[in-house]
């Protein structure tokens, strides 16, 4: 048996191709991108998926450069997406167990009024005040036989279950005016 050797230009052949072979792997793996001139590797020289954003040099991407629809929401900063239109009301829940009772409020609500003499002095003062076990909650007064002369001064809680007011006259004046004050009043829950 005879053992026959490839011709010199099969092996030269061979060799030329097993170099350029690992010379494009090893050139591959030293090539950094300060030794590529700007512009010069486009979309067709880089693999899917193999770019990384620590590949990338900040605020040097644009709009144009990213495929329309490849962008997802993780690929954003919180915040910087606006939220889209509300959507449409969804169907009403099932209703909730009753709450507890609740306190009973105001209760037993009576109006009481207290009333100042009728005469032509100078100042009046009266206090409408609420049965036991009842407080104030709301008052008022009213002037009787007043003129333009005689004015109310203070109407006012002066505790928790007596309204007060108070009237003068602004000028002096023979009429008889007398001043009336009422209590709005309530048993009022705890």
């Amino acid at each position: 048996m005879r053992i026959r050797f490839p011709s010199p230009a099969v092996a030269i052949a061979s060799l030329a191709l097993l170099l350029s072979l690992t010379g494009t792997a090893v050139a591959g793996a030293l090539i950094t991108g300060a030794q590529i001139a700007n512009n010069t590797v486009g979309s067709p020289d880089l693999r899917n998926n193999h770019v990384r954003s620590i590949d990338v040099k900040n605020n040097n991407l644009t709009t144009l450069d990213v495929l329309n629809g490849t962008l997802r929401k993780v690929d954003f900063a919180p915040g910087q997406l606006q939220p889209g239109p509300a959507g449409p009301a969804g169907p009403a829940g099932p209703q909730g167990p009753a709450g507890p009772q609740g306190g009973p409020g105001l209760a037993a609500l009576e109006i009481v009024n207290a009333d100042s003499v009728s005469n032509s002095d100078t100042n009046r003062q009266v206090e409408a005040s609420c049965p036991a076990g009842k407080q104030v909650v709301g008052g008022g007064a009213h002037l009787w036989n007043a003129t333009s002369d005689v004015a109310l001064d203070e109407s006012y809680p002066a505790s928790a279950t007596k309204w007060r007011a108070t009237a003068y006259e602004v000028n002096a004046t023979a009429a008889n005016w007398h001043l009336m004050a009422y209590a709005i009043c309530a048993v009022v829950a705890a």
